[in-house]
């Protein structure tokens, strides 16, 4: 697991382990163990808590820990359960309640799923949905089909769907569906007292799912969209506080890396000048998962962390990204931005790849707890620190 021991969720890496989860969670849903057992869904806190997200034959099973109180949780739970039975389950042993899909603890939003509320959502009748993505707790995507084509992707919040709103519907009307750089999907539908929205399906393939992925086509389509008025919202994710944060978390669960992140850290508050460019519209969250091959543009999806802040972020998170590992990418990426805007200053991107590297890489990997990451996650600090020397 490569994460030292928390006396305060001691039964993490039960929790995090599939042939543990199939055996208990088999046994609790049909009698007996699965030998089909996926986590697909991890919200680990360090000293606090843990949420798991599993899939379990063709269900989907969201747990959280409770200690010293998962009995009341589960009692409290299963009074407000909906649709069949299992709806709720617990794990004494492990103070651990489980919840199964479309039941959540928090995210109420989902029982629009179970409702019929799918149909006014989209427009369409007979509409079915299919789970794409699920954060239990704090939102879910279903892609919806209708008479065998794909009509919407809904979108179920607890707290975001107002951002996601704001943020989308701004970009779309200021790039058009005939943009020859970039697409952003349109709000086909909101309903924002129950947290959904019903997005517009655009074409394409994810770039994570490409090799090579088109990186000069991404860099395109983030420079046109840095060219529109940014949001009111300040992007805040490199912040000192944040990075402080950040080697405190590494600090407790990696401390063979503290070293590692408290130099990174120490280097990149020497260097903050560096990180300071002109505000654009930042996406906020340049993943690959979150942009499409369109033909020859790339639709971005996802814009709720949508924020104004230096270009460098946006494309120092993909850098950071590509650290070390692809250099033609990296050139790639730089190349199609520069199609359209200034590339920002090296040191300034260097900055934010290395900041990017510890707050928006490191700590989700023990956050999310991704084992190739974590497994190089020293590496990944040190390599990150010699970019702000």
């Amino acid at each position: 697991m490569m994460l030292a021991p928390d006396p305060a969720v001691p039964q993490r890496d039960a929790l995090l382990d599939e042939r543990q989860m199939a055996a208990l969670l088999g046994r609790n849903l049909d009698g007996e163990p699965t030998p089909r057992c996926e986590r697909v869904n991890a919200k680990y806190r360090v000293g606090e808590s843990l949420r798991v997200a599993y899939r379990v034959g063709g269900r989907v099973v969201a747990g959280r820990t409770f200690p010293g109180r998962s009995a009341q949780v589960f009692e409290r739970a299963s009074a407000a359960a909906f649709g069949p039975e299992p709806t709720v389950l617990h794990a004494p042993e492990l103070e651990t309640v489980f919840w199964t899909f479309p039941n959540d603890r928090r995210l109420t939003a989902l029982r629009l799923l179970a409702d019929g509320s799918l149909e006014r959502l989209t427009g369409h009748r007979d509409v079915k949905a299919t789970l794409v993505a699920y954060a239990p707790e704090r939102a879910a995507t279903v892609r919806c089909t209708a008479g065998g084509r794909v009509v919407a992707y809904v979108k179920l919040h607890w707290d975001a769907a107002e951002r996601e709103l704001a943020r989308t519907r701004t970009a779309a009307l200021a790039i058009g569906p005939d943009d020859e750089y970039v697409r952003v999907p349109r709000v086909l539908v909101a309903w924002i007292a129950n947290g959904a929205l019903a997005l517009e399906p655009l074409r394409g393939e994810r770039l994570d799912a490409l090799h090579p992925p088109p990186l000069e086509r991404l860099g395109t389509a983030l420079a046109r969209l840095h060219e529109i008025a940014p949001p009111p919202r300040r992007f805040d994710r490199v912040d000192p506080h944040r990075l402080d944060r950040a080697v405190e978390v590494i600090r407790r669960a990696r401390p063979d890396c503290a070293t590692a992140a408290e130099r990174l850290c120490e280097r990149l508050a020497a260097r903050a000048v560096d990180g300071r460019g002109a505000p654009v519209h930042l996406h906020g969250d340049t993943n690959l998962r979150n942009a499409l091959l369109d033909g020859d543009r790339v639709a971005l999806v996802d814009l709720e962390d949508a924020a104004a802040g230096p270009a460098a972020a946006d494309l120092g998170f993909i850098l950071a990204g590509l650290q070390a590992r692809n250099p033609e990418g990296e050139r790639a990426l730089l190349r199609g931005y520069a199609r359209l805007a200034p590339v920002p200053d090296p040191a300034e991107l260097r900055w934010h790849a290395a900041a990017s590297a510890l707050a928006r890489i490191a700590v989700p990997a023990v956050g999310r707890v991704r084992p190739a990451l974590l497994a190089n996650l020293h590496a990944l600090l040190t390599e990150a620190a010699a970019l702000v020397r």
